[in-house]
Formats: C-alpha cells, sequence, structure tokens
C-alpha cells in the first residue's frame, strides 16, 4: 500500500468483535498493552495503539496526515509503503488489534485488546511473562469487583434517581362548600 503524505488516515474506535474481549478485555492505556503486546507488534506499533485514546479526546473519529502522525510517533516523516508508520501499521491489523475499513485510509482500531494466546507468551522473555500473570491477575481482580459492586452501584443508582424525581403530590381537597351564615 502507497501512502501519499498530503493523505490522511482516519482512526474509528470499534469495540472488539470478539464480545468475550468487549467483557474482560484491555482498554488501549492499561500497562498490558504496553509490557505484553509491545514484544509481540513492537514498540512503534505499541506507541502507536497508546495514542489512539489521546487523538479521540480531540476529535472522534480521528484524522490526522501520515506525515504528522508519522513525526510526533518518532517515526519520521515518510509515508511510503516501505515506510515505519505503514510497518507499525500493519503489525497492529496483522495482530488483530484493528482492521482497514478503507484500505490505506481508515482503520477501525478495537478499544479493547485481548489477553495474549499460549502460543504468543510462550515465546516472550521471562520477564513478560510474570509481568503478563501479574497484570492479568489483576486485571481479573477488578473485573471481579465490577460485578461485586455494580449490582450495588446500580441499585443507588436508582434510589437516587426516585430521590431526584418530584414526588406525586396528592391533589389538593376540592374547597368546602360555602357555609351559610348563621350556621
Amino acid at each position: 500500500m502507497v501512502m501519499d503524505n498530503r493523505d490522511a488516515l482516519t482512526f474509528t474506535p470499534v469495540d472488539h468483535p470478539d464480545a468475550r474481549v468487549q467483557g474482560v478485555g484491555f482498554d488501549l492505556s492499561d500497562p498490558y498493552v504496553e509490557q505484553c503486546w509491545g514484544p509481540v507488534i513492537g514498540p512503534s506499533a505499541t506507541l502507536l495503539l497508546r495514542r489512539m485514546p489521546t487523538l479521540w479526546t480531540e476529535r472522534v473519529p480521528a484524522t490526522i496526515t501520515h506525515s504528522e502522525l508519522a513525526r510526533s510517533l518518532g517515526l519520521g516523516a515518510g509515508a511510503g509503503a516501505n515506510s515505519r508508520l505503514t510497518h507499525s501499521i500493519d503489525r497492529v491489523v496483522r495482530y488483530g488489534l484493528a482492521t482497514w475499513h478503507e484500505e490505506g485510509r481508515s482503520l477501525d482500531v478495537y478499544l479493547q485488546a485481548p489477553g495474549l494466546e499460549p502460543h504468543r507468551l510462550d515465546r516472550l522473555p521471562e520477564w513478560t511473562q510474570r509481568a503478563h500473570d501479574r497484570l492479568l491477575d489483576a486485571h481479573v481482580a477488578q473485573i471481579g469487583e465490577r460485578e461485586v459492586t455494580g449490582p450495588k452501584v446500580a441499585a443507588i443508582t436508582a434510589r437516587l434517581d426516585r430521590l431526584e424525581r418530584p414526588r406525586s403530590i396528592a391533589p389538593a381537597a376540592p374547597p368546602a362548600p360555602a357555609r351559610a351564615i348563621g350556621r
């Protein structure tokens, strides 16, 4: 794919197509992406993924020229088929962390990264495997807390909603009939 510096890339945040990853996957800003996916996809592809949430704070979908994005990541200004930016994007797509919406122009980037598969994890250094275990355990514990506190939060929210709604006031009683004088 040949990219021209004048052309812009559009990055759209989308949920991962696998519902399981949507439920328990790692947010792109989670340390797991850098420490565990980083050795698999490489440092520039990791930085590209980690940059996405920042780009989306300005506009969704984010649009940026190839040259500006490459330079902001420290990858030089090249945008051709053999540029470092192109290779980084290709790795993100190849490893299932994004998909082309329109080849060379628009990329759908998954908001959640899955945990590493065992065959990938087995190839990584021992330090990374330990980081995977530590970060995965913390992530699972956090999900467990959400499941425990989720119903409590929902109950509190429902109570607050009830308090926020004005109570129905019983209609005023009709005025009493006028009394005759002397009675």
